[in-house]
């Protein structure tokens, strides 16, 4: 109440200009999660992605149950299916923040895979995460590497592109076709939806594809999702980084990445 009527009220702070892209922000990492359990994406990637993601209060949250977290790989030389991950580079992509528990370069066995992948079913309805976790059985995936990268930016002829980071999943499976119908499952997905536009192709791999945000996008922050398929290997790629964003740096490291899978000399 106040103590003199003669004086006015103090006006209501005034509200704080409103960031646009925190709200696509927030759209984008929920249909991150909807993937996982709606097209069963296999890799648990996304589900790492949105618990350590920055998010506005309301938007999706799949929190991992406390299993014991898998442990990092000593500083060893990469062998299987992290050999084939480009590795780090002091002039390029250098190691990038942890993905969730794992660090920013992780395997994963075929078990602990699996057992990821449906503890990310936890917040479903028994009856869909049942027929989702029969879904998950029949991939039969023997084992995932992944490997999260940083990059301070580059010189382009358009000017000096922002800071980003890129997150590069491989999941190997049993199931070939499954790999497929996957990597199109994801890119249909994003297809249906309006949030993004068309990204750019991989040259030399037409079944790789990448989908970003709309290019009229007030917000400072530019995102871009890519899958593909080599053999039996599941690739999927998440970029985040300042605009203007590299997009051409982003599609070099993914070209190199699915080069070295087609390729396998590429990775010795």
């Amino acid at each position: 109440m106040n103590e003199n009527p003669q004086e006015p009220a103090p006006s209501a702070p005034e509200p704080t200009e409103k960031r646009p892209g925190r709200g696509r922000r927030a759209v984008v990492i929920g249909c991150g999660a909807l993937l996982a359990a709606a097209v069963v994406a296999g890799t648990g990637y996304t589900v790492v992605t949105v618990n350590g993601a920055d998010r506005d209060a309301g938007a999706p949250v799949w929190t991992l149950p406390e299993a014991a977290p898998a442990k990092k790989a000593p500083a060893a030389k990469a062998t299987g299916l992290a050999q084939v991950l480009v590795p780090f580079r002091s002039d390029g992509w250098s190691r990038g923040p942890d993905i969730g528990e794992f660090g920013s370069d992780a395997t994963l066995t075929g078990a602990q895979a699996t057992a990821l992948r449906k503890e990310s079913l936890a917040g479903l309805p028994r009856s869909e995460r049942k027929e989702l976790e029969k879904e998950i059985d029949r991939r039969r995936i023997t084992g995932i590497a992944m490997r999260n990268y940083a990059g301070t930016g580059t010189f382009t002829s358009d000017g000096v592109t922002g800071s980003a980071t890129v997150t590069i999943v491989l999941a190997r499976m049993e199931n070939r076709s499954a790999v497929r119908s996957m990597a199109d499952g994801q890119n249909e997905f994003f297809e249906a939806l309006d949030v993004f536009r068309e990204g750019p192709r991989i040259k030399g791999h037409k079944d790789a594809r990448c989908f970003r945000l709309p290019g009229e996008s007030d917000d400072d922050l530019d995102m871009m999702f890519c899958a593909a398929h080599e053999g039996d290997v599941l690739v999927t790629a998440t970029a985040d980084g300042m605009r203007p964003f590299d997009t051409q740096g982003v599609t070099a490291l993914l070209t190199e990445q699915l080069n070295r899978i087609a390729e396998p000399g590429r990775s010795v």
